[in-house]
């Protein structure tokens, strides 16, 4: 299953028949092996199962807001026929959810729909789409005192995970770093995702710094991915080593000290389980959220009026966050966006590791000044600020994740860009 094309508007036809009765009875006869059972059931229909990102953050959304409630979850996917999964995230997501998988593209194509929550007797159906799911669970994150929680990593992915470290010299005493970097070569046709890409290249100083000092590097991403030229017996993209398989992905980034991630699919997987990630190359948008040791390192955005670096209340206030993260939806609002260099990557690293090693002092003006800043945007949110796209089938969003309190921008971001917080 691919989204190659791009995206795809429903005609008004369409639209209006995405609900239509003979759909939702197909849908509710599809669940009543759930609804036979004691107790409530509630259901997600996750139409992009086959992305990494969606089949991480969503799941973790839906489990964080009905799992205490519900004696079942279930999630309605693309069968395995038509639409490839992670096979990591499936030995994680079975534990926990009821995987009922389709081939029916009419019930999927709910799933892209922002409607409403229905409660009817033992079923609760959360029918938000992708963001307004995301958009509830960062409100519920909202609340004083509250914190994400993290899934566990299965057995089997654990197992099969330590094996293939061994296989590679690795002992269960080496730090891990993992590095995940979207390059051009994925989803090539999808142009209207490639800002979100960079250079691996510009991370090689980076990685051979941590190299220095005694990590383990584990590359992981696509097959095709553009390779680092880089040769040292402790760098491994692991993606082109025989044994790799998708299996692999949660175990890794589960046994890794932190992770270097950027705008794609896997940073969703070091998020739903806890382990810290220096987010490189980040674009702003309004549906991530970080956990506690987390650190952002943000593109160069520029205003494409005079070529000026753009502050954070220019982009905010431009609603960049809020809108789709294309270079065209950028544009629109008057900017530009430039990938971090390696020397930027390179000091943000070290932040990262000096960090987590207690060596680091952050400075607590400079992160008052950021969530301030972000706080404020959050409040235009929720109090019906954002501009909204009326051929849009996605719920409203009325949450801003990089407000949550503890989001922390990487402090040497702030050496190149001094003028982002103002």
């Amino acid at each position: 299953m691919s989204d190659s094309a791009g995206p795809y508007r429903l005609s008004e036809e369409e639209l209006k028949n995405v609900f239509a009765p003979e759909r939702v009875t197909r849908l509710i006869q599809s669940l009543a092996p759930y609804l036979a059972q004691e107790g409530q059931t509630a259901l997600h229909i996750l139409p992009l199962a086959w992305r990494i990102g969606h089949f991480a953050m969503e799941p973790h959304a839906f489990w964080e807001l009905y799992g205490e409630e519900h004696a079942r979850l279930v999630l309605l996917i693309p069968h395995r026929s038509i639409a490839q999964h992670s096979l990591g995230l499936r030995s994680i997501l079975e534990k926990i959810f009821e995987l009922a998988e389709t081939t029916d593209g009419d019930l999927l194509l709910m799933g892209h729909i922002g409607a409403s929550i229905t409660r009817a007797g033992k079923l609760t159906w959360h029918q938000r789409g992708t963001t307004g799911l995301i958009d509830d669970y960062i409100k519920v994150l909202k609340t004083p005192g509250r914190r994400p929680r993290h899934f566990p990593v299965s057995q089997d992915v654990t197992a099969a995970t330590n094996d293939f470290l061994t296989s590679l010299g690795i002992s269960p005493s080496d730090r891990i770093v993992v590095l995940n970097v979207r390059d051009l070569n994925f989803l090539p046709d999808l142009k209207v995702h490639a800002f979100r890409a960079a250079n691996i290249e510009t991370y090689k100083p980076a990685v051979e710094q941590l190299l220095e000092n005694g990590y383990r590097i584990l590359r992981i991403g696509v097959r095709d991915s553009i390779p680092l030229t880089l040769e040292h017996p402790h760098y491994h993209e692991a993606c082109r080593i025989p044994g790799y398989s998708t299996l692999l992905d949660p175990g890794i980034i589960a046994r890794a000290h932190f992770g270097i991630t950027c705008s794609s699919g896997p940073e969703a997987v070091f998020r739903i389980l806890g382990v810290p990630q220096l987010q490189v190359n980040g674009v702003l948008q309004c549906g991530m959220w970080m956990n506690e040791r987390d650190k952002l390192l943000f593109k160069t955005y520029r205003k494409t009026d005079n070529g000026r670096v753009a502050s954070y209340r220019d982009l905010l206030e431009a609603h960049v966050a809020a809108r789709p993260a294309t270079a065209e939806a950028l544009g629109e609002c008057g900017f530009s966006i430039e990938d971090n260099t390696a020397e930027e990557i390179r000091a943000a690293v070290d932040e990262m590791h000096r960090t987590l090693d207690g060596e680091h002092v952050e400075d607590q003006t400079a992160t008052a000044r950021f969530l301030e800043i972000g706080g404020d945007y959050h409040a235009l949110l929720e109090a019906g600020g954002e501009p909204v796209d009326p051929s849009s089938i996605s719920a409203k969003q009325t949450q801003y994740g990089y407000a949550l309190p503890w989001t922390r921008l990487a402090d040497s971001y702030l050496e190149t860009h001094p003028d982002f917080l103002e």
